[in-house]
C-alpha cells in the first residue's frame, strides 16, 4: 500500500482524452529511459551502496535539485521500506557540505505530499467543455495540495516549472476553442508560447514530444517507426526500435528465468542450500555478471508481489 500511495498516477493527466501533456508535467518522464536510475542531463554524484537499494548500486544519486534527490531515494521503494529510505536519505544528507544540505523535514513533507495526491477527485469527461473543466480542477487541486504541505517558497522551488507547464497546457486548450481556424490557433499559440522564458518553452516542447512518442507504444512496428521518424528523425527512431527490442528480449529472458527459479524453489527433494546453489547457477547461466544485482533486485520485487497476492 505504501508503494502505491507514493506513486504519482499517470492517469491524472492521461485519463482525460486528448490531453497528454498533463501526464508529462505531473510525472518525471525521461526520453530513452534505460535501466539506470539517473535521468538524462542531470547533475549526479557517486554514493556508497549502503544507502541505496540493490537496483541502484550501479547508479549515481541525482542531486540536480532537491526534488530529484527525493525521487531518487523514493525510487527504491519496494526493495526497501519507507523508514529505511528515510534513514538512507538522512545518512546521505549528513555527508554533504553544509551549504547544500537539504532540510530533512522537507523530505517528509514531500513523502506526505505524494501520498496525498491520491486523494484527488476524478471526474469523467463528457465533451470538450467538461474536459477543460476537468483539467482546470486537477490543476487547482494539485496547487491546493502543494499549499497544504509547502510554503510558497518551497512550492516554487519544487514545482514552479511543472505548475507553469500545466498552466500553459490549459491556455493551449483555451486557445483551441477561441481560434476560428487551425492557422489562427497556431498563430495564437505561438504568440502565447513566445511570452515564456526560453527554458520553459523548451520544457514544454520536450514534454509534448515525450507524450507523442509514448502514444506510439501500442502501434504496429511499421506505424510506430514512421511516426517516431517524423518526430525525432531516422537515427533516433532506429535507436528507439532497437531499445524496444532489447527490453522485450530481456523481459522474456527474465520471465523464463523466474519460472525456472520458481520450479527450483518448489522442489521438495532439495534442501535450502541446494536450492540457493541451483538458483545461483541458473542466474549465472542466464545473465551476464554485470546484470546480477539487477536480477536479484527483480527477484526481491517478484517475491514481494507474490507474497502480497
Amino acid at each position: 500500500m505504501k508503494k502505491t500511495a507514493l506513486k504519482i498516477s499517470i492517469e491524472l493527466g492521461a485519463c482525460i482524452a486528448g490531453i497528454c501533456i498533463f501526464a508529462a508535467v505531473i510525472l518525471n518522464l525521461h526520453l530513452f529511459n534505460t535501466d539506470k536510475a539517473v535521468p538524462l542531463l542531470t547533475t549526479s554524484m557517486p554514493a556508497p551502496s549502503a544507502i541505496k537499494a540493490t537496483s541502484q548500486n550501479d547508479t549515481n544519486i541525482d542531486v540536480d535539485s532537491n526534488r530529484d534527490t527525493f525521487e531518487y531515494f523514493l525510487s527504491g521503494l519496494g526493495e526497501k521500506d519507507i523508514d529505511t529510505l528515510k534513514k538512507n536519505f538522512a545518512e546521505f544528507n549528513e555527508q554533504q557540505n553544509p551549504t547544500v544540505k537539504i532540510d530533512e523535514a522537507l523530505f517528509q513533507q514531500y513523502i506526505d505530499y505524494k501520498a496525498a495526491l491520491f486523494a484527488l477527485e476524478r471526474t469523467t469527461s463528457n465533451g470538450a467543455t467538461s474536459v477543460n473543466s476537468q483539467l482546470f480542477a486537477i490543476h487547482q487541486q494539485l496547487l491546493e495540495i502543494q499549499r497544504q504541505f509547502f510554503t510558497p517558497e518551497q512550492q516554487q522551488a519544487l514545482f514552479g516549472e511543472e505548475n507553469q507547464l500545466r498552466e500553459l497546457a490549459l491556455k493551449q486548450q483555451e486557445l483551441k476553442h477561441q481560434a476560428q481556424s487551425p492557422a489562427d490557433y497556431q498563430q495564437l499559440w505561438q504568440d502565447e508560447l513566445n511570452q515564456f522564458p526560453p527554458n520553459l518553452q523548451e520544457s514544454y516542447r520536450n514534454a509534448s514530444l515525450l507524450n507523442r512518442l509514448k502514444l506510439t507504444k501500442d502501434m504496429d512496428a511499421q506505424s510506430q517507426f514512421l511516426i517516431r521518424e517524423e518526430l525525432v528523425g531516422s537515427e533516433a527512431a532506429m535507436r528507439l526500435t532497437n531499445l524496444d527490442q532489447q527490453r522485450e528480449s530481456f523481459k522474456q529472458q527474465v520471465d523464463k528465468y523466474l519460472i525456472e527459479r520458481e520450479q527450483i524453489l518448489l522442489n521438495t527433494n532439495s534442501n535450502q542450500d541446494e536450492k540457493l546453489l541451483a538458483i545461483q547457477t541458473l542466474r549465472e547461466l542466464t545473465f551476464e555478471s554485470d546484470q546480477y544485482r539487477r536480477i536479484q533486485a527483480l527477484e526481491n520485487i517478484h517475491d514481494q508481489q507474490a507474497t502480497v497476492y
